[in-house]
């Protein structure tokens, strides 16, 4: 059996996705996908990074240093995004799906392809971002689909604030349909296998927090 591969149909279809995936030999578009995924991601982080979506820290810095030093941290910032467009997917679709091909095993390709299905639910996520951050005039702690703005009313504590601000809806369902596909193409114990998309989506989410705490001119 041929797949068509199609992370949307992988979300709104799960059931009946999951078993074609399942019971594929071949895959159609597999390449395609990945590359269109590649430069949606980077077009994304850009654009993001061009309407001044993350750069709060350069705001409150506006009165401290030289329109020459920020106009020189606003380039470094760009580029920044523009990379991290580039890592994010190669660690989401294939550092994740290496994790996993290491420590439960797996056809490599069913497995990056579950990887499309989740990060297609990340991208998702940063394009509403976009619209919502701007009309709104907020950041990723203030973000209404995560648990950062009732942490702002519970705490003082950028930390946490942050922590809790980075766990939002779309994270949370990348992790069910990361075991909602995961359970039926790899042959491990039902317990071994949340342990090891428990631990990963820990991991990510505490570096992911760690990074937006980080002011950026710790780096400049």
């Amino acid at each position: 059996m041929t797949l068509n591969v199609n992370p949307i149909k992988g979300i709104l279809k799960p059931k009946a996705y999951r078993t074609e995936l399942q019971e594929a030999k071949d895959y159609s578009h597999y390449k395609l996908n990945i590359l269109l995924f590649f430069l949606l991601s980077i077009g994304v982080y850009v654009i993001s990074a061009a309407l001044g979506i993350g750069t709060e820290s350069l705001s409150s810095e506006l009165s401290s240093i030289s329109n020459h030093a920020l106009e020189a941290r606003k380039q470094l910032f760009l580029i920044g995004r523009l990379l991290q467009g580039l890592l994010i997917p190669c660690v989401l679709i294939f550092g994740t799906a290496l994790y996993y091909f290491a420590f439960i095993n797996g056809d490599f390709k069913k497995l990056v392809i579950v990887q499309l299905i989740v990060f297609s639910i990340f991208l998702i996520e940063k394009i509403i971002q976009i619209p919502l951050f701007l009309l709104l005039n907020i950041d990723e702690t203030s973000n209404i689909f995560s648990l950062g703005i009732i942490a702002q009313y519970l705490t003082h504590s950028k930390v946490i604030i942050h922590f809790l601000g980075e766990l939002t809806l779309f994270r949370i369902a990348m992790l069910i349909y990361s075991y909602y596909y995961l359970s039926r193409i790899v042959e491990v114990r039902k317990k071994v296998l949340l342990a090891a998309v428990g631990i990963l989506f820990l991991l990510y989410w505490v570096f992911v927090s760690f990074m937006s705490y980080i002011k950026i001119g710790f780096f400049f």
